[in-house]
């Protein structure tokens, strides 16, 4: 019965806050109609929005005004409208411009019908509820607004609460029909270039995606070059030395005891050195705990061996993304908060996943300095480094990123990319892992 009771509650509620924030679209929509209405009658006919052309400002002003229109449903809990307009055409070949032109030129009337109206219903309403303690306090004549239908202040309460709900229930349908149907009738594309939109906007997406794996392509050959170039460096090195010293040290066991156990010394040395520098090179092609234990612990482990102080937060995580998926947030992660001790100056960093609608987010906060930008650092072979690099690693899987550093601090990186979870081959003790535990 509590449930049942509950569950009730809950949907009037959720049905009272869509119906006032239909209440607000409609509003909103009056006052920017009014706005429009003066902004055409008064500055574009003296051409004020520009220092050249008149006709070209206007055309610049009426895109600025309804490119507003199109985003306030989508901003309202609604749809965004579309943007009609073609690349190759000016604005004043555009049939969309015309089309903008008129909805301007009509929108204040359609706004003042069917959104004015519930707007002026709603004051006049919340006027009423006012009413007794206005003229409580402040005494006066209230004629002006229930006087004609009651008798004294308190009996503008039934009446206001009337009006309001009244408001309420009109400002719904005026606001649906308003936002899905009067918008996208004359701001969105028309069927004419519909298709045409559809055609360019798919052949950008092409585009992206080809530019996209050409920078995959060639950042994979610049990590092979680098795996090359550390193992001739590196461990390759190493082993011919020790190849040398074996041949000596098979005369010195004749000749020469002492300067033979030195040798074999040396070549021991060489030979953990060789091992070690072959760990860290399999750890920076895919770290063990990583294949072993999934992102969540390897970024655990990343944050127990960071510069700074780091905690991990992976509540909600219920499964493993792909294995490449989880080296890209790996090394980005890695990345992030390398640079944020050495250039930032930070001392404390947070990083925080979340899986929603198909979507594996990855936040890292960090306290340092900000002033953080894409176009800092150099980029290092195809793969890159710093946020470019970053940036070029994650659109190889459709990924974006987001960066938010102003000067002074705090930097908060936010990566994105498309992903489905599968079942975790291991669980964690804990959704939180701190540097510090």
């Amino acid at each position: 019965m509590t449930t049942t009771g509950g569950r009730v509650v809950g949907t009037a509620l959720r049905r009272l806050g869509r119906r006032h924030r239909a209440l607000g679209y409609c509003w909103t929509i009056g006052w920017c109609s009014l706005a429009a209405l003066a902004m055409v009658l008064v500055c574009a006919p003296a051409g004020l929005f520009t220092q050249g052309d008149p006709d070209r400002g206007r055309l610049r002003a009426s895109r600025q005004l309804t490119g507003v229109y199109r985003k306030l449903p989508g901003r309202w809990g609604g749809t965004a409208v579309p943007s009609p307009y073609l690349r190759d055409r000016s604005p004043g070949e555009d049939p969309a411009t015309r089309r903008d032109l008129l909805f301007l030129a009509l929108e204040p009337l359609v706004a003042l019908v069917l959104l004015l109206v519930p707007s002026a219903m709603a004051w006049y309403g919340l006027f009423g509820l006012l009413a007794p303690g206005s003229a409580a306090l402040l005494g006066g004549d209230h004629s002006l607004f229930y006087g004609a239908v009651w008798d004294s202040p308190v009996m503008a309460l039934p009446a206001g609460l009337l009006l309001y709900y009244a408001a309420l229930l009109l400002a719904g349908p005026a606001s649906r029909l308003h936002a899905a149907r009067w918008l996208p009738r004359l701001l969105g594309p028309a069927p004419s270039v519909a298709a045409e939109v559809e055609r360019r906007r798919l052949a950008e997406r092409v585009e992206e995606l080809t530019e996209t794996r050409l920078a995959a392509v060639d950042s994979r050959e610049a990590e092979l070059r680098r795996i090359e170039r550390d193992l001739h460096d590196g461990a390759q090195a190493r082993l011919v030395a020790m190849g040398l010293a074996l041949g000596a040290l098979e005369t010195l066991m004749e000749t020469d005891l002492e300067r033979a156990r030195e040798l074999v010394r040396q070549t021991r040395e060489n030979s953990a050195r060789a091992l070690i520098e072959l760990r860290a090179l399999v750890r920076g092609i895919h770290p063990p705990v990583l294949a072993e234990r999934g992102l969540v612990d390897a970024l655990r482990a990343l944050a127990l061996d960071a510069p700074l102080e780091a905690e991990v937060d992976a509540d909600g995580l219920t499964g493993r993304p792909e294995g490449p998926i989880e080296a890209a947030l790996y090394f980005a992660v890695a990345e992030l908060l390398t640079n944020a001790a050495r250039h930032g100056d930070a001392t404390h960093a947070r990083v925080a996943l979340r899986h929603t609608g198909g979507l594996l987010r990855c936040t890292v906060w960090d306290d340092g300095g900000g002033g953080a930008r894409e176009e800092d650092g150099p980029v290092l072979g195809a793969g890159g480094s710093g946020l470019r690099g970053i940036r070029r690693r994650l659109s190889a899987f459709d990924g974006t990123l987001g960066v938010q550093s102003p000067a002074g601090g705090p930097t908060l990186v936010t990566m994105e990319l498309p992903c489905v979870l599968s079942s975790r081959k291991t669980s964690s003790s804990s959704g939180k892992g701190s540097a510090l535990s």
